[in-house]
Formats: structure tokens, C-alpha cells, sequence
């Protein structure tokens, strides 16, 4: 049916009668539009349900103690002696063991991105910039716990990395750094580094080239645009990655237990001790509250911090104009002094330049080095035919043969493989809905929803795994709710708390940049909403989604922390397996597995960035996507 055209009809002829108002329809009924946030409601559930009860339950055993020897809680009498406990204990001095850690491995991964973001954004070609993030990207999403494990074999007394430098006679024995703070130190900074360059591109991708430009046109150097221009204008990204890379590594203990032994101990690891050697919940969860607590005042204080700099700095950007000299004529028989020639100012500046760019180049083939190190190891071991994973013993397919035929291993694989898919839905339907409430429906409710979204990204994995663990039990051992005994079951639900957060702004950024004169165009045709939302809405926003699903998959694959928590035995994945082994002794097997489980995720990967650029986002735009900073 045609729409009926608008124009101006002539006025009829004789009289003029009034229409009658409009009437509401017989039956007195109206049609009730949807609360704002109804889309959004199933993920708020979600969070209700597995994030804060589980948190507010950890905060309440607290307030408990260990009732005997095989207990592991009790409430009958409420107390604070349990913070008293931890407090007088080991906790302050791990904590600042963890502090310094924590803090000097952010500020070397900034001293490191710093740089080597520079090169990539500002003098890499415009063809070569997105190859060269691809390859930052890798070593990202490959597992955390393998890329650890690479770092034993590099930094093994027995190695290749200790038998050159003994060569070259830059040590007086075999490298000992396991087992160490400093393997922690080296270790922390490996793995957060991508988190720390990843945001620090798209701050200066977006960059405009003229500001640089305007700056040296002004008579400033490198170093003074560097700093008065460039930092200043990229301080968003500094405090995103100095964000990212500092809280999860409070909360990081698989670096600690790999590299570190005793050492290296590490908050996490203490927390995690008391919940699974000693099964003292009610002290565990008052350490893991004051690790909370610590992480917000060290956040707030580094806040502080960051706008005392920032402060300076624009105080550094004030410009004074001084009045300018009356011109003075020279003597009556004496020449006018010749104005020195510019000639030598441009030409050390052109050899300085080109030092400045040499040295960003070595320094990025630096940082790749130091990126694709370990990978490289476990590649190369994962065709060791030894029986050890750190002798080598010739080149052989036996570590292949056996993660393929191991049942203990194939069933590994296959947990974790059904953890990711069902990982990938949950947090794909929930992210979604919530996405599109966001970027549609928004009203009152859009702060405190973006702000819950925003605590389940910051909150530590180590305090996610403590909370899920105590609420898995309480639900189906207390209130006999035996869905809640199943190991995959409790896999999806702790994986796809940080993945639905994820996917909700992938979302939610991908609808705030859709012109929604095509959805209204297609109800100026008379589309009903779920006509608009499947011939519409959802092609649109189709590589958002597929980039969640895709991403979601791969989060839960490389989980060690959470799936060590929370899964029981005849669903152990991958990664925890993985983990098991580093105490028991490692196989070659284990680096042929991880090889393959690479491939996979690049594949994935791959897939997901083809999505999003075919999708028509720029390279600062896939980053920022896949890396979740958006």
C-alpha cells in the first residue's frame, strides 16, 4: 500500500466545519511503551546475580572465622579480628612486595610504549602501521600462562640465553634469575606491556599531525613538542594503560608461582592460599577486602598525581609575550652586523632527526624481540622428542602425537573449547541487548549501569575467583541448587561476567556511530520494530557483535585465574591443566598443545579484524575495539 502524498489541498467550497478532536481508541485502551531499560535488564540480572552478591558474600565471611580444623567458615559471631589477623601477619609485607612490582613494572612498560607507540603511530607508512599493530596484537591474546612458561626456558641457567651471554663473558656463570624478583620483575612487564601500548596508539593515532607541526613551526624542538605538545594530548591514554596494566597486576599470581617461587610472592598468591591450601575463607576474603581497599587508595593517589602533572604542565604551556625591541640603526661608519646563517642550526637539527629516527627503529625490532621471545621458544620446544619440556633432545613430532592421543589432554581441550562457545553466547545475547540499551535507550539508569560495567572490568580476576568460588558452594551445596555443582556450568558463568562488560561497549560504540536516519527512515515506511531491528538495525551492528562473540571465546580460553577457582574435577580446562603441570613437571606435549591452541586464536583473531575493518573501522578503531579501551 502507497503512503497518500502531502501537499496543500484547496479549501472546500461554502462553510467551514471544524474537525472533531482526536479520540483515543474504544475500549479507553492506550499502548504501553517498555521501560528504557528492558534490553538492558537481563544483563543487570546477570551482574546482580554473579558479581555483586558473590563480592558482598566474600565481604561477609570476612566478618567470620574458620570453624576447626576442616571447616572453612562460620558466621555465628560477627568480628573484625580477621582484618586484625591479616594485618599482623604476612599481608603488609607481601602487599608492599606486590606494590613495588606493581608500580615499577607500569612505569617500565610506559618507558617502553612510550617510544616504541611513537614510532608506530607517528613515523611508520600508513600501509605498514596496522601490520605492525597486528603484530603487537599476537602476543596479546596469546595464553598468559604459555607465554610465562617461554620465559623459563629463555631464562634457564641451562639455556641458550645464559650460554651467549657466558660467551660473550658479560656473565661470570650461568644466568641465575629464576625463582627471583627480578624473573617476576621481567615477567609482569612481558606480559601488561600490550596493555600499555595498545591504548597508548589510539591516543596518538588521533593525534592532529598539524598540532606537531604548528609546534615546530614555533621554533620548538623535538624534545620541547614532545613534551608541551605530544604527552599532554596523550594523557588520556597514559592513565588508561597505566589503569590497565596496574590493577590486574596487584591481582596476578600466576607470574609469581611460575617465575618468582618464593621470592616473587605476590598478594594474589597469598590470597589464593588461604582459599585453596589452607581453606581458611573467612581470612582469605578479609586479605582479598584490604587488597580491594589498597588498589582504590593507590588509584586514587596515582590520580592525584596525574593531575599534579598535568597541572604543571599547561602551567609549562603559558606563553608570555614580551614587547618587542624599537629598531636601532647602526652608527654613522659602522656596518650593520651580518645575521648568522640558519644553515647550521638546520643542519644539526636534520642529523639529530635522523639519530632520534634510527633509534626509534632499534627500538621497536627491540620490543618485537622481546614480544615474540617466548612464543618463539615454545614453538621451537613444541617439536622437542625429549621426555622434559626444557631439555632439548633433537627435533621430533612425539610432543604432537601425545597431546593429540592423551585422553587427559584431548578432554582438557575440549572443556575449554566448550567453555569459550558458551562463554561467547551468554556474553554475546547479554552484551548486545545491553549495548543497544545503551546507545538507545539511555536514561537515568545508563550511569549506574556503565559504572557496574566499569567495576567488573577493573575489579581483579584474583577477586572475581575468590567471590565465584564461595557463591558456586553456597548455591548448590547450601541452597541444593545442583546446576550449580557442574564444572562447565560454573566456567561460563565466571567467564562471561568480563566478556559481556566487553561486548556491551563494543556495542554500544558500534550503534552511537550508526545514523539512525536509516531506522527511522524505515519507520517513516511503515516497518514495524522487529522488521526495523532484523532488515536494519542488526546488519549494521552485525561486526560488533561477531567481534564480541569472537573475543569472548578467546577470553575464556586464555582464563587461568578463574577457571583454577571455580572448576572441579572431570571439567578441568586448558589452561588450568597447564598450570597443574608447572608443579608436577612439564612435557613437550604441553608446547605442542599451546602451539595449536595459538593457531586457533589466531585464526579467530584474523577473523575478527577482517570484521571490523570490512566493517568500515580504521586501525585505531580495531584496536581500540579488540583491546576493549573504547
Amino acid at each position: 500500500m502507497s503512503r497518500p502524498e502531502t501537499g496543500v489541498l484547496p479549501a472546500p467550497e461554502g462553510p467551514t466545519t471544524t474537525a472533531p478532536p482526536a479520540t483515543a481508541p474504544s475500549g479507553g485502551t492506550r499502548r504501553r511503551r517498555a521501560p528504557k531499560f528492558i534490553l538492558a535488564a537481563p544483563a543487570g540480572l546477570w551482574f546482580a546475580l554473579f558479581f555483586i552478591a558473590p563480592v558482598a558474600l566474600v565481604a561477609w565471611y570476612s566478618l567470620g572465622f574458620k570453624p576447626g580444623l576442616f571447616g572453612f567458615h562460620d558466621n555465628s559471631i560477627l568480628s573484625l579480628d580477621r582484618y586484625r589477623e591479616v594485618i599482623d601477619g604476612p599481608f603488609l609485607e607481601t602487599f608492599k612486595n606486590t606494590l613495588f612490582i606493581a608500580v615499577t613494572g607500569t612505569v617500565l612498560c610506559l618507558v617502553i610504549a612510550l617510544p616504541f607507540t611513537y614510532f608506530l603511530a607517528v613515523k611508520a607508512g600508513p600501509r605498514s602501521r596496522n601490520i605492525l599493530l597486528a603484530l603487537v596484537m599476537v602476543p596479546f591474546w596469546t595464553n598468559f600462562l604459555v607465554r610465562t612458561l617461554g620465559w623459563r626456558l629463555i631464562l634457564a641457567p641451562d639455556g641458550n640465553l645464559s650460554g651467549l651471554l657466558q660467551q660473550l663473558h658479560l656473565t661470570g656463570g650461568p644466568l641465575d634469575v629464576l625463582d627471583t624478583r627480578l624473573a617476576v620483575q621481567i615477567g609482569v612487564v612481558y606480559n601488561y606491556l600490550p596493555l600499555m601500548i595498545l591504548p597508548l596508539w589510539v591516543a596518538l593515532d588521533r593525534l592532529d599531525p598539524a598540532l606537531r607541526e604548528a609546534s615546530k613551526d614555533l621554533g620548538a624542538n623535538r624534545l620541547r613538542t614532545m613534551l608541551q605538545v605530544t604527552l599532554p594530548l596523550a594523557m588520556p591514554g597514559i592513565a588508561t594503560g597505566a589503569l590497565l596494566v596496574f590493577v590486574p597486576l596487584m591481582g596476578d599470581y600466576i607470574t609469581a608461582s611460575v617465575l618468582g617461587g618464593a621470592k616473587g610472592n605476590m598478594v594474589g598468591l597469598l590470597v589464593a592460599s588461604q582459599f585453596q591450601e589452607a581453606s581458611n575463607w573467612a581470612l582469605g576474603s578479609a586479605a582479598a577486602m584490604l587488597l580491594i581497599v589498597a588498589i582504590l587508595a593507590s588509584t586514587a593517589i596515582a590520580a592525584a598525581v596525574a593531575l599534579v602533572i598535568r597541572w604543571l604542565l599547561r602551567r609549562r604551556r603559558v606563553v608570555t609575550l614580551v614587547p618587542a625591541r624599537p629598531f636601532q640603526s647602526a652608527p654613522a661608519g659602522r656596518a650593520v652586523p651580518p645575521v648568522s646563517s640558519p644553515a647550521g642550526h638546520e643542519r644539526r637539527t636534520r642529523v639529530i632527526g635522523r639519530i632520534l629516527d634510527v633509534g626509534l627503529r632499534v627500538w621497536a625490532v627491540a620490543v618485537y624481540v622481546f614480544l615474540y621471545a617466548p612464543i618463539a621458544y615454545i614453538v621451537v620446544y613444541s617439536f622437542n622428542r625429549g621426555r622434559l619440556f626444557a631439555s632439548w633432545d633433537g627435533f621430533g613430532l612425539n610432543g604432537y602425537q601425545d597431546a593429540l592421543s592423551l585422553p587427559q589432554v584431548r578432554s582438557a581441550v575440549i572443556v575449554s573449547l566448550q567453555a569459550g562457545v558458551g562463554t561467547a553466547v551468554v556474553a554475546t545475547v547479554l552484551g548486545t541487548c545491553a549495548g543497544i540499551a545503551l546507545a538507545r535507550r539511555s536514561g537515568r539508569w545508563s550511569t549506574p549501569f556503565t559504572v557496574l560495567l566499569a567495576l567488573v572490568l577493573v575489579t581483579p580476576e584474583i577477586m572475581l575467583a575468590i567471590s565465584e568460588l564461595p557463591w558456586f558452594v553456597s548455591l548448590g551445596t547450601d541452597h541444593n541448587l545442583s546446576v550449580f555443582n557442574n564444572g562447565l556450568v560454573r566456567l561460563v558463568i565466571a567467564h562471561s561476567l568480563f566478556a559481556t562488560a566487553v561486548v556491551t561497549f563494543i556495542v554500544r560504540a558500534r550503534m552511537s556511530g550508526l545514523d539512525e536516519s536509516l531506522e527511522e527512515a524505515a519507520a517513516d515506511l511503515y516497518a514495524p520494530p522487529s522488521r526495523r531491528f532484523y532488515q536494519v538495525t542488526l546488519p549494521l551492528m552485525m561486526p560488533a557483535i561477531i567481534a564480541g562473540a569472537m573475543l569472548s571465546f578467546t577470553f575464556s580460553l586464555d582464563d587461568t585465574i578463574l577457571s583454577t577457582f571455580v572448576s572441579v574435577q572431570g571439567n578441568t580446562p586448558w589452561p588450568v591443566y597447564i598450570f597443574s603441570s608447572v608443579r608436577s613437571g612439564l612435557r613437550p606435549f604441553i608446547a605442542s598443545m599451546s602451539t595449536i591452541m595459538l593457531l586457533l586464536t589466531l585464526v579467530v583473531l584474523g577473523t575478527t579484524a577482517l570484521v571490523l575493518r570490512r566493517g568500515g573501522g580504521s586501525g585505531s578503531d580495531v584496536a581500540q575495539t579488540m583491546t576493549g579501551t573504547g
